[in-house]
């Protein structure tokens, strides 16, 4: 009749697990090998700072809640790795992958697997393309500078219009001067 506390613990994790992947925008799977502690709350911080999650998780029970989550591709990475780390995002998968490349930079133990972005499995390759663009912030003030271009130029043009003009009242103003 009892049941092994244990196995409540992972039945619950995994739970916790699937709920977690199934609400957010996606995620990037890295493998953890030989990292210390320290470095990984310092990469936690780093990612709840920019609104999203760091977690690290056995490789079994990562395995079973993607799978419950009805997400594929994903079962031949699980049984590599014995610790996965998954970077879940919330609202930005730029700045996610740029936090996770400059730590992949800076600790050799650390390495980008894989990540499900936009509802589809994509590469190691491909997350690092991600990082590579510009962020949400940067890309909405090009964009705002693009909208602003137009009427930048009008504005300029008139400005030249009306400065020919003051110039030619002033050139006529200075030759009746002179006469």
């Amino acid at each position: 009749m009892s049941q092994k506390y244990g196995k409540k613990v992972r039945e619950k994790m995994v739970a916790e697990m699937k709920d977690i992947l199934s609400g957010s925008e996606g995620f990037v799977l890295s493998s953890v090998e030989n990292m210390k502690a320290s470095d990984m709350d310092v990469l936690r911080k780093t990612i709840r700072k920019s609104g999203s999650r760091y977690l690290v998780l056995k490789n079994r029970l990562a395995k079973v809640a993607l799978k419950e989550s009805g997400m594929e591709g994903f079962e031949d990475l699980v049984g590599e790795k014995k610790i996965l780390g998954i970077g879940v995002i919330k609202d930005d998968p730029v700045k996610v992958a740029k936090i996770l490349k400059e730590f992949a930079k800076q600790n050799k133990g650390f390495n980008i697997s894989r990540g499900y972005i936009g509802g589809s499995m994509v590469t190691a390759e491909r997350v690092n393309d991600l990082a590579d663009l510009p962020g949400r912030e940067q890309l909405l003030a090009m964009v705002l500078s693009t909208v602003n271009a137009p009427v930048t130029g009008f504005v300029n043009v008139l400005s030249g219009v009306m400065r020919g003009l003051l110039y030619a009242i002033n050139a006529v103003k200075e030759k009746k001067g002179s006469e």
